[in-house]
């Protein structure tokens, strides 16, 4: 008798049973084995962030290698490109409705700023490029339960693939089919794949006689084209062949998430050249402009900036395709006494200058009470800190070519500061570079404290989860001293062997060595974009 592993969701359970019966049919008894998987565990975060398509079958992909289970039926859209040593595809079953279907609305009749349900980066940058004017919000869960939360009202409309609609008799819900060259399939979209043992045993000998030919030459151009972008399920890249007239033709596309840029290229060719045709398509979409929007495809990128400001950096990063872990190790809290930044609000006249070392700075000083009209001259470090004071209708005067603190020094060597008073508020534990040289110029330098940092609580249970793993992260960033400081605290140095580490500069770098970190790439311009060139500067060179 064959085990067939299989997640416990009614679609499933469907596609278990419907291979079990027909192997059954071949003279083969089977039974079903469900196996819990981590996408099942973690049901409510966005795939992408989760930690992509693995999710689904690394638990059945094990089962399979222990030899608990004989054979496990995937949806192929949700197996990776490349299997485990020892497993392989047993066969690829004729194929159901490829499209992706619309339940609620039709696409022409939603409103603007409608809200439309996915948690597919494809879907979402296809349907951007499409209607700009919609919302689209992520839904995740079983398809009953993304039906479930259409009709609880959350969202006008949910995106679902037409599939797993049909297969559960639930096609009567369907609001409308999106045509593949409007809304192009997820590779594999459609397909069941039957993966086995790869050791010539009964399981896979059996499963090979539900073997269709065309379906199998479809998802291999399909995945090849995958492969060959180096994309997964945090890019959106969508690939769908078909045969028309004994000819295979494939449709590729890489959109930007935002809907922004999408590229479109087609291709076709003998069925038996399926695999070659994939890879061409792929090197054709790379030449048309695929290669700036998934230029980092495929890397897990952890940010450790803190919650609240961590959204810019972890932007950009996935606009170039990478997978963005959010572990922010620095928390901002109130300062623990507001005396002293209460008595400089009083006499804010007095002061001549006030700097601003960050954008925080900025935030908890402007919200502190009603800060009264001031004289007082402003410099600011950084783009960040500088648009964060503008956003508050206060000019900044002073900003310097650096981002650093002694390149701050530096910016005020041409003014007279004997006798100056020079209000600094900042976080309760920074550098003394700035006060101590403005004093030693002959200001009077008042440094309150305007917030802390702290670690955030669960940063070392987190910091087990990502990095205690086999698969670690690729890169993580830094973008300030604390970040690092708080990451050793929370993990240890010795967490990040084999991780690349980009800083956003000098002291940043400096904070990392003195704990025993090496840093792969300093940013040239210390800023977020900086941080992101030097990342792509060293994925180019490696």
């Amino acid at each position: 008798m064959l085990i067939i592993g299989s997640r416990g969701s009614a679609l499933a359970l469907w596609q278990a049973r419907w291979v079990a019966q027909r192997l059954e049919a071949l003279g083969v008894a089977c039974r079903i084995e469900i196996v819990k998987t981590s996408g099942d565990q973690l049901a409510d975060a966005p795939l992408a962030q989760a930690g992509g398509k693995g999710l689904f079958t690394k638990e059945l992909e094990e089962a399979l290698l222990e030899g608990r289970v004989d054979l496990a039926v995937h949806s192929l859209k949700d197996l990776p490109t490349t299997l485990p040593d020892g497993l392989a595809l047993a066969a690829v079953l004729e194929r159901e409705d490829p499209r992706d279907a619309l339940v609620g609305r039709r696409l022409a009749e939603l409103e603007a700023r409608a809200r439309v349900g996915t948690s597919s980066p494809r879907r979402a940058a296809q349907l951007r490029a499409l209607r700009p004017d919609l919302v689209v919000e992520p839904v995740r869960g079983n398809l009953d339960t993304r039906l479930r939360k259409l009709e609880e009202g959350r969202y006008d409309a949910v995106v679902l693939a037409a599939a797993g609609l049909k297969r559960l008799g639930w096609q009567q819900r369907v609001a409308e089919y999106l045509p593949v060259e409007v809304m192009c399939p997820a590779v594999g979209q459609g397909a069941l794949g039957i993966e086995t043992r790869d050791d010539g045993g009964e399981a896979q000998v059996a499963c090979g006689r539900l073997e269709d030919a065309a379906a199998r030459a479809c998802v291999t151009a399909e995945r090849a084209l995958l492969a060959g972008l180096g994309g997964g399920c945090h890019v959106p890249i969508a690939g769908h062949a078909w045969v028309e007239d004994g000819r295979l033709r494939l449709l590729g596309v890489v959109a930007s998430p935002d809907g922004g840029a999408v590229i479109r290229r087609e291709i076709s060719g003998a069925a038996t050249e399926a695999r070659e045709l994939g890879e061409a398509l792929a090197r054709e979409l790379l030449a048309a402009g695929a290669r700036g929007i998934i230029a980092l495809a495929g890397q897990r990128i952890v940010v450790t900036r803190a919650r609240e400001q961590a959204s810019e950096l972890s932007r950009k990063l996935r606009a170039l395709g990478a997978e963005v872990i959010e572990f922010p190790t620095i928390e901002i809290r109130p300062a623990a006494d507001y005396g002293p930044l209460d008595a400089a609000l009083a006499r804010l006249d007095e002061y001549d200058w006030i700097i601003f070392t960050s954008a925080n700075g900025v935030r908890h000083f402007g919200d502190r009470r009603n800060v009264p009209r001031f004289r007082a001259r402003i410099c600011a470090i950084g783009p960040a800190t500088r648009r964060a004071a503008e956003e508050r209708g206060w000019k900044v005067d002073l900003m310097p070519d650096k981002y650093v603190a002694e390149s701050l020094v530096e910016a005020f060597a041409g003014e007279d500061l004997a006798g100056q008073k020079i209000l600094l508020p900042r976080a309760a534990v920074a550098r003394d570079v700035v006060p101590a040289e403005l004093a030693r110029r002959g200001a009077q330098v008042d440094v309150v404290e305007a917030y802390r940092t702290a670690i955030p609580e669960e940063a070392p249970a987190m910091a087990a989860r990502l990095f205690a793993g086999a698969r670690k992260p690729d890169w993580i960033t830094f973008t300030s001293s604390s970040t690092v400081v708080n990451f050793v605290r929370a993990a240890g140095a010795g967490a990040l062997a084999g991780v690349r580490v980009a800083s956003i500069g000098p002291v940043t770098t400096q904070a990392a060595r003195r704990h025993g970190i090496g840093v792969t790439v300093e940013a040239e311009a210390f800023t977020i974009d900086g941080l992101v060139a030097a990342i792509l500067w060293a994925e180019a060179v490696s």
